[in-house]
């Protein structure tokens, strides 16, 4: 650590990208977090890392987030059976089919539970700041969220186009923040001494015997191609200090019933920013 960093408190950052299911991953990075005693002075979230940045920036430990998750997971077949039979991971029993003209999938009844959970309505109400990320469809324009009410800014955040329903707030039409900054660490650099950037799109790979994609891979993958071409963008202008990537591989967008699967496969990259971390913070 230099001699500046010394002197006074060290401002660690966290950036918290889009991955659908695979952003559970995010709770693993946390864990670092608890486990070094570090309590990060912003959090910025994009989609997925929205969600699980406003649950931990409500005060909840990573180690409680994961527990709850924990509770509320169960294993079914298909999505399809779990969707039929409602067992599915707690937060996508509060998702309904909603097939419309704008979008699949309603989560209105999920919001009203995120709330509920966390026992906060407003940014100012957080005990850790939170930038939370969303796309102006029409003026393809990056919108950023740090005050007022939480929940149609994460509502917007992760409203993926075809599936999720845009949001409107104060007459723009927002979608996935994925669409214009996937990994929002930028938002963090100018005010943390160390912005830690954790990207968990994952990879995929094509199924057994067959390099064309199925329908839904199709669209999912392409939006993630994009997403990639802007951080590859991002990292050339100005990297983070701490860049994880956990390899995690065999999980779609709404595979959340994986969770567990998922921890396993974040534990390299657990152990990766613990150790660079650790290093930082070495007086």
């Amino acid at each position: 650590m230099n001699d500046e960093w010394s002197a006074k408190p060290v401002n660690v950052g966290i950036a918290l990208g889009g991955g659908g299911a695979k952003g559970l991953a995010h709770i693993s990075m946390l864990e670092v977090l608890d486990e070094l005693g570090i309590r990060p002075s912003m959090i910025a979230g994009t989609s997925i890392g929205a969600i699980v940045g406003v649950i931990y920036a409500s005060g909840i430990s990573a180690k409680d987030i994961r527990n709850r998750i924990d509770e509320l997971t169960i294993v079914p077949k298909s999505l399809k059976d779990a969707f039929e039979a409602k067992q599915l991971f707690g937060w996508l029993d509060y998702i309904g089919l909603d097939i419309g003209r704008n979008s699949l999938l309603n989560v209105d009844k999920f919001l009203d539970h995120l709330e509920a959970n966390v026992g906060i309505s407003t940014f100012e109400e957080l005990k850790i700041p939170l930038k939370v990320v969303a796309s102006d469809f029409w003026a393809r324009q990056e919108v950023v969220f740090d005050s007022g009410p939480i929940t149609p800014a994460v509502a917007a955040s992760f409203a993926l186009p075809g599936i999720f329903k845009p949001v409107v707030i104060d007459d723009r039409v927002l979608v996935d923040g994925g669409s214009v900054n996937p990994l929002p660490y930028d938002l963090l650099q100018d005010t943390c001494d160390i912005v830690i950037a954790v990207n968990v799109m994952g990879q995929r790979e094509p199924k057994s015997g067959s390099l064309l994609p199925s329908y839904s891979e199709t669209i999912f993958n392409t939006f993630q191609i994009a997403e990639q071409s802007i951080l590859n963008q991002k990292f050339k202008v100005r990297p983070p200090t701490i860049y994880i990537e956990p390899e995690i591989e065999g999980v779609k967008v709404l595979e959340f019933h994986k969770a567990e699967y998922i921890h396993q496969q974040a534990i390299p990259a657990q152990k990766q920013l613990k150790k660079e971390l650790s290093k930082l913070l070495q007086p």
